[in-house]
């Protein structure tokens, strides 16, 4: 049972939490300072302690509830097409993907923008979250895989030996029950997705393709009918 103690601090530590996402939002980056949070707060600096060990924990707390909300919207993008082709789910997530991002450009900087100072490399925990996104896409491609639907030309099953070694490695640490060459399919549309969301938020799309959504979207489709993913939606 939660104690009235334990209440209070959480609803201090969700506040502060609340503050410096206002904060970066409003600055359009996570260059948040202790006094800016603590002064908008009425509550002093070394009281903050008493809830974060230092900034680049808040930071690292903020990364760590980005991944979550990512996920959420990934997985709220797979259930509104349960009743539809791996295919189409796979778009469906694709497209939860970028309206999360347009809509949390902030939270998306966090973990896919530029490292944040004090904490790179991302700790453990960071990383775990990461892996849970990323096996989120592996195992929509597993599945596919598994139904026989993945179909891609020979030479893209090859690829540099070094990242050959990498995926190899990633692959038995994770029990993975997937080829090599779809790690890299994974990650090769994952790149490139990332990419053009990124233009997108950067402002850089707009001006050479209008639509950027509509680009992003024919983007996907066509990037799942390389691997002989056929959606239904054109």
């Amino acid at each position: 049972m939660i104690t009235r103690r334990e209440r209070i601090r959480q609803a201090a530590i969700d506040e502060i939490k609340v503050i410096a996402w206002q904060i970066i939002n409003e600055q359009g980056s996570a260059d948040v300072t202790l006094n800016e949070i603590t002064k908008r707060m009425g509550m002093t600096p070394p009281a903050f302690y008493g809830y974060f060990k230092n900034r680049e924990e808040l930071l690292k707390t903020l990364i760590i509830d980005s991944y979550h909300s990512y996920q959420e919207a990934l997985e709220k993008g797979l259930d509104s097409a349960a009743d539809k082709s791996i295919a189409d789910q796979l778009v469906s997530v694709f497209i939860a993907y970028w309206h999360w991002a347009i809509e949390n450009p902030v939270a998306f900087g966090l973990y896919a923008g530029r490292p944040v100072y004090g904490i790179n490399p991302p700790e453990e925990s960071v990383i775990r979250e990461a892996e849970k996104v990323n096996l989120f896409f592996i195992n929509l491609y597993r599945i596919a895989w598994k139904k026989g639907m993945i179909r891609i030309q020979p030479e893209l099953m090859e690829f540099p030996a070094a990242l050959k070694k990498t995926i190899s490695a990633l692959i038995k640490e994770r029990d993975l029950d997937v080829p090599e060459w779809l790690i890299a399919v994974s990650l090769n549309i994952g790149c490139l997705v990332h990419g053009i969301i990124s233009m997108q938020i950067s402002g850089r799309m707009t001006p050479i393709v209008g639509d950027g959504f509509q680009f992003y979207r024919l983007q996907v489709l066509n990037m799942l009918k390389q691997i002989g993913l056929e959606p239904a939606q054109v």
